[in-house]
C-alpha cells in the first residue's frame, strides 16, 4: 500500500491511493443507483413523517471523542458513550483499566493495578441506564488510585490503536476535503462553462477562513429547466449524515414524464431564515424568476422557507405540502382516524363546489379539527383554488423527499465526495432518461399513459369513462354525465367544468368520456408539456464529468477550515459528561403538589366531589352490638352471646 506523501502546497497528509478509494466508492454508488419512478398523485402516503426520505437508519459506527474526564453521577446517552469515555480515561491518565461487567444495562470498570503492598487498587466506576429517563448514569465512582502505573492497559488492544490512528487519518482527511473545496469550485466552472458555484466562509478568531455555506447550479441543468420543463419548483433540506453536520438545501423541477429533475443544491450548517433567504436569492438570479409571476413553488411549512419566498418572489404561488400540514393537525388530533382521508380529500378537491362538501364534511366530523384546517389557509395548499396553465396538481412534496432518499447514500459520505455524488447522480440520471425517453414510441410520456388507462378502470362506487353518457350540444360543447355528477366539456378549449383537464393538463374522466364515443383519440388533447419530444429534449444535454482532485486547478485561495462542531442543547451536556452546573440543559422544574393534581375536563363540574362508596358497618361476634368486633369486646364471662340465627 502506499504511504502517505506531504502536500506542500497544502500542508496535509496525503494517501496516493485516496483519490482511487474515493472513485472506486462512488462508482458502486453509481452503480447501485436506480432511476426513480415518476411521482404520483391521488394516493395517502402510509407515513405522515420523513421516514421515507431518508431511508434506513444508519447505524452510527463512530463515537464522539472526549477528554476522558470522569465524575460521580455522570450521565450518557448511551453505553457505548461511557465505554469510550472511560477509554479516553484510560488513554489519558494510563492506568490498567479493565471492563469487568457488560451487561444490557449496567456497565462496569476497576482497575488492575497493584500497590506496594500487592494489594489490588480501589478505583472502581460502575454506571448503569435510568429506566424512566433511558439515559446511563454514573451511579458508583472510586476516583482515587491505590496502585502504580507500570504501563500496560488492558482496554488498549491493538483494535483500539488501529481505530485511533484511522481518527487522526480521519481528521487530515476531513481537512483536506475543505482545503480544496475552492479548488473543487473551480474545477466545476471550468468543466461547465456558465454554472453558478459559490463557497462562502467567514474567519474566526484565529484569522482562518471557516466553511459557511456552499451553492452550485450546473449551467446545463439550468438551461433545460427553462427550455423544457413546467415552471415548477420543489424546496427542501435535508440533514447530513457524516461528521460535519450541516443542511442540503435543493431545488428541483419536474420532467415531461412527472420525473424529477434537480437544478440547484447547496449546504449550509443550519436551516435558518437567513440561510433560506441566502439560497432563494440565488436561485432567482440564476433561474430568472424575477418577482416569481407565473412561478410555482411547492415546500413544507419551514418558517425561514416561507419568509424567503415571501420577501425574494412575492409573486409566486406557494403551494404547502398537504403531508405537513396533516402531520401538524395529527399532533393535536392523533386520535381521530377518520381526519386523515378527509384532508386528503380536501385537498384534492379540483372546484370550489367538491371543495365546500368536503369542507363540510370535516366541520360535522369535529369542529375542533374545522378550525385548525381553517386556520392553516386551505387556498395554498387545496387544489380548487391553484392557478391554471403550469399544468401541475401537487399538493405534496414528494419529488424532493424522493430526491433526498436517492441521495441517502451520498449523504454518508465526506463533504466533496458528497457532492461530487450528487452530481454524478444527476449526469446518470440523464443519461438513463435519455435512453429511455428515445426508445419510447408513444405520442406522450409513459405517466400519461398510465393515468389514461386508469381512467378506464371501473371501482365501487366510481364508474370510469367508458360510462359517461354523453349529449353533443353547439359550438363544440359536450354535456358529460358521470356517477350522477353532469360537467361541461369543450374538447376545442381543452376544458371541463370540473377543473380537472386545466390543472393538469390531462383530459378528465368526462372529456375522455367524450372522445371515447366520437373515436378521437385523448393524446392529442394532451398538454405539451407531456408530449414525447418534450420528453426527449429534457434530457438532450447533459453535465459534462468533472476531472479527478489531482487535476483540479489551484485557487491559491485561502483554505477553507472545517467548521466547529456545534454543541447540541442538552445532548451534548450528557454525552460529553459536563460538569455539574454547566450544563447547557435546562433542569425540570419541580412541580408542587397542586400543580400535579389533575386538572378536571371541560364538562366537570369544578366543586363536586367523587361520591365515596358506603362502608359495611362492623358488629361484634360476642354482643351483636355495632362499630367493634370480638377482639375488643370485654371478655366477661357472665355476658350473654348472641345467636347468630
Amino acid at each position: 500500500m502506499a504511504q502517505p506523501r506531504r502536500n506542500r502546497a497544502r500542508g496535509f497528509d496525503f494517501d496516493e491511493e485516496e483519490a482511487e478509494r474515493e472513485e472506486h466508492q462512488l462508482d458502486q454508488l453509481l452503480q447501485e443507483f436506480e432511476n426513480e419512478p415518476a411521482v404520483v398523485h391521488d394516493q395517502v402516503p402510509k407515513t405522515d413523517d420523513k421516514v421515507e426520505e431518508d431511508g434506513r437508519e444508519l447505524m452510527q459506527t463512530h463515537i464522539t471523542r472526549g477528554d476522558g474526564h470522569l465524575y460521580d453521577n455522570q450521565t450518557f446517552f448511551n453505553g457505548v458513550a461511557f465505554k469510550d469515555r472511560v477509554l479516553h480515561y484510560a488513554l489519558r491518565t494510563r492506568y490498567n483499566i479493565r471492563q469487568y461487567r457488560y451487561d444490557k444495562d449496567k456497565i462496569g470498570f476497576d482497575c488492575l493495578g497493584v500497590d506496594g503492598n500487592e494489594e489490588p487498587c480501589h478505583w472502581q466506576i460502575y454506571a448503569s441506564i435510568l429506566p424512566k429517563d433511558k439515559i446511563w448514569r454514573v451511579r458508583k465512582f472510586i476516583e482515587e488510585h491505590t496502585c502504580e502505573r507500570n504501563g500496560v492497559c488492558e482496554m488498549v488492544k491493538v483494535p483500539v490503536i488501529a481505530r485511533r490512528t484511522a481518527l487522526r487519518w480521519i481528521d487530515s482527511e476531513y481537512e483536506y476535503q475543505f482545503a480544496r473545496l475552492r479548488d473543487y469550485a473551480a474545477e466545476i466552472v471550468e468543466s461547465n462553462p456558465g454554472s453558478s458555484v459559490e463557497v462562502e466562509s467567514f474567519q474566526n478568531a484565529a484569522g482562518e477562513e471557516v466553511f459557511h455555506r456552499f451553492y452550485v447550479c450546473f449551467d446545463v441543468l439550468r438551461k433545460t429547466w427553462k427550455d423544457s420543463c413546467r415552471p415548477l419548483i420543489g424546496l427542501d433540506g435535508c440533514f447530513l449524515k457524516e461528521r460535519v453536520k450541516g443542511q442540503l438545501l435543493v431545488a428541483l423541477g419536474r420532467d415531461a414524464d412527472n420525473g424529477i429533475y434537480p437544478i440547484v443544491w447547496g449546504v449550509v450548517e443550519v436551516e435558518n431564515n437567513d440561510n433560506w433567504q441566502w439560497f432563494v436569492k440565488k436561485l432567482k438570479v440564476d433561474l430568472g424568476l424575477e418577482d416569481g409571476d407565473g412561478y410555482i413553488a411547492v415546500s413544507d411549512l419551514h418558517h425561514g422557507l416561507i419568509r424567503a419566498i415571501k420577501i425574494e418572489l412575492p409573486k409566486m404561488e406557494h403551494r404547502k405540502c398537504v403531508r405537513h400540514i396533516y402531520g401538524n393537525l395529527k399532533k393535536k388530533h392523533g386520535g381521530k382516524t377518520r381526519m386523515k382521508s378527509f384532508i386528503w380529500k380536501l385537498a384534492w378537491s379540483y372546484n370550489e363546489a367538491k371543495f365546500q362538501v368536503n369542507l363540510d364534511k370535516i366541520r360535522n366530523y369535529d369542529t375542533g379539527v374545522y378550525d385548525d384546517v381553517m386556520s392553516t389557509s386551505p387556498r395554498s395548499w387545496c387544489r380548487a383554488f391553484y392557478k391554471l396553465g403550469p399544468c401541475c396538481e401537487d399538493v405534496e412534496n414528494n419529488s424532493t423527499e424522493s430526491f433526498n432518499s436517492s441521495i441517502n447514500k451520498a449523504r454518508e459520505k465526506p463533504f466533496i465526495p458528497m457532492l461530487e455524488t450528487i452530481a454524478r447522480q444527476a449526469m446518470a440520471r440523464i443519461a438513463v432518461r435519455s435512453r429511455i425517453s428515445h426508445d419510447h414510441k408513444g405520442k406522450c410520456t409513459p405517466y400519461v399513459e398510465k393515468k389514461l388507462a386508469k381512467m378506464l378502470v371501473d371501482k365501487p362506487h366510481k364508474h370510469g369513462a367508458r360510462k359517461c353518457v354523453v349529449t353533443k350540444s353547439v359550438k363544440g360543447y359536450y354535456e358529460s354525465r358521470l356517477n350522477g355528477q353532469c360537467h361541461t366539456v369543450s374538447l376545442e378549449n381543452r376544458t371541463c367544468s370540473c377543473r380537472k383537464w386545466e390543472i393538469t393538463g390531462i383530459p378528465c374522466k368526462h372529456a375522455y368520456g367524450v372522445m371515447l364515443k366520437y373515436g378521437l383519440d385523448p393524446l392529442d388533447y394532451v398538454c405539451h408539456w407531456f408530449r414525447s419530444g418534450m420528453w426527449r429534449r429534457n434530457y438532450s444535454d447533459g453535465l459534462v464529468p468533472v476531472r479527478g482532485c489531482r487535476f483540479w486547478p489551484e485557487t491559491n485561495a485561502p483554505d477553507v477550515h472545517v467548521p466547529p462542531e456545534k454543541e447540541k442543547p442538552g445532548e451534548e451536556a450528557a454525552e460529553e459528561g459536563q460538569e455539574p452546573g454547566n450544563e447547557t440543559k435546562k433542569k425540570k422544574k419541580r412541580l408542587t403538589k397542586a400543580e400535579k393534581t389533575r386538572k378536571k375536563g371541560v364538562n366537570e363540574s369544578l366543586t363536586k366531589k367523587q361520591r365515596k362508596e358506603k362502608q359495611r358497618i362492623m358488629h361484634c361476634g360476642v354482643c351483636g352490638e355495632a362499630n367493634h368486633n370480638s377482639r375488643h369486646h370485654a371478655k366477661d364471662k357472665d355476658a350473654p352471646r348472641v345467636s347468630n340465627l
